[in-house]
């Protein structure tokens, strides 16, 4: 006595496989995990985005090239923020800008409403926790180009 199969099982089996494979196809075009991008620099949330993502990848440059003259001269002066260097393992891991303000009576001043998210891995099964914090900085057009005006990332 063998075992017989249906028609019916025949095509739930089919369509298992089906789904298995246009699953499958679809993670592999995907591509898995793809880096960010930088913002385009014509925007004042360019400068909080881009700073923190330089920062993230270790691009101690190309961060400061989004901070104005006079933060980073502030932060040169001020004897209790250290160099920029020293934050290049930033415990935060995401950046949503949430507002974006421009100054009616000076359009080359804006302010830039964010939030950081912090990722976390605690515990004793890998259980995570995440906190957030929204912080909003100045920004200013400095030759054409909007730059950060505060000393935000060097803490």
């Amino acid at each position: 006595m063998g075992l017989k199969v249906d028609r019916f099982a025949w095509i739930v089996i089919g369509i298992v496989a089906l789904l298995l494979i246009a699953a499958i196809v679809s993670v592999n075009l995907a591509g898995g995990e793809q880096q960010p991008a930088y913002l385009e620099e014509d925007t004042p949330a360019a400068p909080v985005y881009n700073a923190f993502l330089a920062l993230q990848q270790g691009d101690i440059t190309k961060a400061r090239s989004y901070y104005s003259a006079h933060a980073l001269q502030e932060t040169k002066n001020a004897p209790d923020f250290p160099p920029l260097e020293s934050y290049q393992s930033m415990g935060a891991h995401r950046l949503r800008i949430t507002d974006v303000r421009v100054d009616e009576t000076d359009p080359d001043r804006a302010s830039v409403t964010f939030t950081l998210d912090t990722y976390q891995n605690e515990g004793p099964f890998g259980s995570g926790s995440t906190y957030s914090s929204k912080r909003t900085v100045e920004v200013v057009r400095e030759d054409g180009v909007w730059k950060l005006n505060a000393r935000e990332f060097f803490y």
